[in-house]
């Protein structure tokens, strides 16, 4: 099983939840396990560019507040405040005059420039997990390169990436999520079995380093031996973890197989659970069909009614004709001088 992607932190479970959610966000501002804690800078992580930015926010802070302050302190807050500080420098300017305005302005330029330093520059809760925590994660860094396949046999990366691929895989399958592989611990276990994976494979990677740092551009049948004999013992151990995240791969298929069949189950009970409407729906399809054969007898005897209808009126009308035929032409001329 193959996958390309990027190797996310490898934490310790032992770690607690909120300081395992900060570091396995991402990578960024993490320090590999397998080099030196880079030391902390001065002033509790504050840097000269942390202070020279927060004496431009806060000159922007000082002058006009309306247009910066939501973006420090929350939209509908910051736009409130950022509304009734900007009134309050006008108004200082209208009752007190261009000199006072300006030493409003700096004063509070000053007092804004320290509180963003203090408060929002240095190092963050993040970062200070990091460096207190740090040798208990692991990153991409730690795993080495293709340089290392020469002595190891194979990518420690890769294998690391296949590892962590194969325990998200299980994790996120439905018949996990629904506590279909309730017997197995896969929230404990697979993480503890990733995090194990790592700091193997961090160590040989480590020894590897080493080796390949102490033999240089050295060369001789000695030195070819003692090589040949580490090398081994380094392949010895590779090749046991590659049994441990083969192990995890066959998990992966055999989760994404019962995926598979459980969705297919699924489906079908849903079909099956179709059954009583589908007959229903055919119930009144029959009833359909028998409707509309009488709705149709209905408008063949509704145009019969139309035509005995007009039948009767036609022979009404031949009968008050006929009956004006028949009568004497004199008795009709009679009839109308008498009128």
């Amino acid at each position: 099983m193959t996958q390309d992607i990027a190797l996310r932190p490898v934490v310790d479970l032992a770690l607690e939840d909120a300081e395992r959610a900060l570091l396995e966000k991402s990578a960024d501002g993490l320090f590999p396990a397998t080099l030196p804690l880079p030391e902390e800078p001065g002033l509790g992580g504050r840097t000269k560019a942390d202070i020279w930015t927060a004496l431009g926010v806060s000159a922007v802070c000082a002058l006009m507040p309306v247009t910066i302050l939501w973006a420090l302190i929350g939209a509908w807050p910051g736009l409130a405040v950022g509304l009734a500080a900007q009134a309050g420098l006008i108004w200082v300017g209208v009752q007190f005059g261009f000199e006072a305005f300006i030493l409003t302005v700096v004063g509070v330029h000053l007092l804004a420039w320290l509180l963003i330093v203090v408060l929002g520059c240095g190092t963050d809760e993040r970062q200070r997990v990091a460096r207190l925590r740090h040798g208990r994660y692991y990153l991409a860094e730690d795993f080495g390169d293709d340089s290392l396949r020469e002595l190891l046999g194979h990518s420690p990366l890769r294998r690391m990436e296949r590892a962590q691929a194969a325990v998200t895989a299980v994790l996120q399958s439905q018949v996990d999520r629904d506590g279909l592989l309730d017997d197995i611990a896969n929230d404990v276990t697979l993480p503890a079995q990733q995090y194990e994976i790592a700091q193997r494979l961090a160590e040989l990677t480590r020894l590897a380093r080493k080796v390949r740092t102490a033999a240089g551009d050295a060369s001789g049948s000695r030195v070819e031996e003692v090589l040949r004999i580490q090398r081994q013992a380094l392949r010895l151990s590779s090749s046991a973890l590659e049994e441990r995240v083969e192990a995890l791969e066959r998990y992966a298929e055999n989760t994404r197989a019962a995926d598979a069949a459980y969705r297919e189950w699924e489906a079908v009970r849903e079909l099956e659970q179709l059954g009583e409407d589908m007959h229903e729906l055919v119930v009144n399809t029959v009833r359909d069909e028998l409707a509309v054969a009488e709705i149709e007898g209905l408008a063949d005897r509704s145009r019969l009614q139309d035509l005995h209808r007009m039948l009767d009126e036609a022979r009404e009308a031949g009968l008050l004709a006929t009956r004006f035929a028949d009568e004497p032409a004199d008795r009709r001329s009679g009839d109308s001088g008498r009128a």
